[in-house]
């Protein structure tokens, strides 16, 4: 009689590079994809380079992403907290995150109130968290039947502080999903298919940067439009320019 092995359960750090893994296959496959293109196509060959350019900076953006990550999680960075202007981390983020957006043929926008006060928060840890999060926001994007492919960055006051994430349409997000996809990450290749198909990894990673941060990812919606966003402290005390 044969006896079943037992399986190993995976820890969460082995399922967030299981998950990056397979986030980073997918765009180094595109980019051979790309450069093998250039090689045959007449005049086209800087267009086809810019792409390789924009998607390589976009997986080394993540790759950066997971290791301060993992540096957090190891003890050796810790959280600076301090006061952040949303609205100016909010721009260069959108400002970073622009070629790759144009690689996929998606409109970046931006969707801020005037005065919004700052949040306190680690500047580094909030951006990269944004700049993760934008990265399968951009993936779905391309990926959804709306004739107007516009994603926006936005920012507003909430119920418990400054709430800060990224929006789009035609997406069928739940609190329901988001934790079932937080149980299956790094286990199968489309956690939260209600958002896109691939390992969503760029999710995984934000919500470890914020839980650092103690903050967390969270469904939400926002003048018609769903995403994912943080809810962060008010800095009520400082108002920067």
């Amino acid at each position: 009689m044969r006896v079943a092995k037992q399986k190993k359960e995976f820890t969460e750090h082995e399922k967030l590079f299981t998950s990056l893994a397979d986030g980073v296959s997918h765009t180094f496959l595109q980019l051979t994809r790309l450069s093998e293109e250039a090689r045959f196509i007449p005049g086209s060959q800087d267009e086809q380079w810019a792409a390789v350019r924009d998607l390589t900076g976009a997986s080394l953006q993540l790759l950066e992403s997971y290791v301060h990550l993992m540096r957090l999680h190891g003890g050796t960075a810790q959280p600076l907290l301090e006061p952040v202007a949303v609205t100016s981390l909010l721009y260069d983020t959108l400002h970073m995150l622009e070629p790759y957006a144009k690689q996929y043929q998606v409109d970046l926008a931006i969707d801020i109130p005037p005065s919004l006060e700052p949040v306190v928060s680690d500047r580094a840890i909030l951006q990269s968290a944004l700049l993760s999060l934008g990265q399968v926001f951009i993936g779905a994007q391309s990926e959804s039947e709306h004739e107007q492919r516009v994603l926006s960055l936005g920012a507003h006051k909430g119920r418990y502080g400054i709430v800060a994430g990224w929006y789009g349409q035609g997406y069928e997000l739940s609190a329901r999903a988001l934790t079932r996809a937080r149980r299956l990450h790094g286990r199968v290749q489309q956690p939260l298919h209600e958002l896109v198909s691939g390992s969503a990894s760029g999710v995984f990673i934000a919500d470890g940067l914020l839980a650092s941060i103690s903050s967390q990812l969270h469904v939400a919606r926002y003048h018609n439009t769903a995403g994912l966003a943080a809810t962060l402290p008010a800095c009520h005390q400082l108002q920067l320019v």
